[in-house]
This record gives C-alpha cells, structure tokens and sequence, in this order.
C-alpha cells in the first residue's frame, strides 16, 4: 500500500512522535562497526552513522529524533520542506532522513520542545 502524497492531507494528519534516546552523527573512511547505528549513508567522503550518544559525545553533537507519524508517500512533493520551513521559522536546525514509512528529522537537544511545537503547529 502506497503512502499518502496529498500535502493538505499529510499535513492535517500529521502528529510526532518523540522517538527515544539520543543520537550522534559520525563518519569514517572505513566502515566502523554498526551493530547500533539506526542509519548509514554512503558518501564519497566516508560513512556517515547515527547511533547512539555515548558519554564523551559533545553537546553540539546530541540530537532528538522526530518521527512523523503520517506515512508519506515517497513521491510527496513539498512534505519535508514545510516541516523544515516551520523549523527554520522557528530557529532550530535539522537533519532529515527519508524512511520507507515515515519522514524522520533529528534536531539539536536542547532545541526538542521547540521544533515539536513548530511541526504540531503545521497540523492545525
């Protein structure tokens, strides 16, 4: 069954959902062991990962993981850039991955409430 690809729709049913625990984004040239990471990307510069925040992660490298709850259809047009525009309105950067199901962003830790109140914001 395909996703939904209606933006009016997709943004009226939009809800998200805090996903737990804290994320890091590393790369390497060699693949690093994986067993944890929740994503990997291949670039020409290295693997990028995301996995799990360790204690000696720096702050500016600890991230919240935001799951839409809608299931997008991967041909939406538009889905991603509003919730990235509500993001940037409200001053808070993020990283957006695209799943099979759902749109995912990963927004700066301290900056959490603020981007979940942004993105509700598009529901109404």
């Amino acid at each position: 069954m395909s996703g939904e690809s209606d933006l009016e729709t997709l943004l009226k049913t939009l809800k998200v959902r805090r996903r737990g625990g804290m994320w890091r984004f590393e790369t390497s040239a060699d693949q690093p062991g994986v067993s944890e990471a929740i994503m990997t990307f291949r670039e020409s510069e290295g693997l990028t990962t995301i996995l799990p925040v360790e204690a000696d992660t720096p702050p500016d490298n600890r991230w919240v993981w935001l799951e839409m709850s809608v299931h997008s259809d991967l041909n939406a047009v538009g889905f991603l850039a509003r919730i990235a525009n509500a993001l940037t309105e409200a001053g808070v950067p993020c990283n957006a991955v695209a799943g099979y199901y759902h749109d995912h962003v990963f927004v700066p830790e301290h900056n959490a409430d603020v981007a979940v109140k942004a993105i509700e914001e598009l529901a109404k």
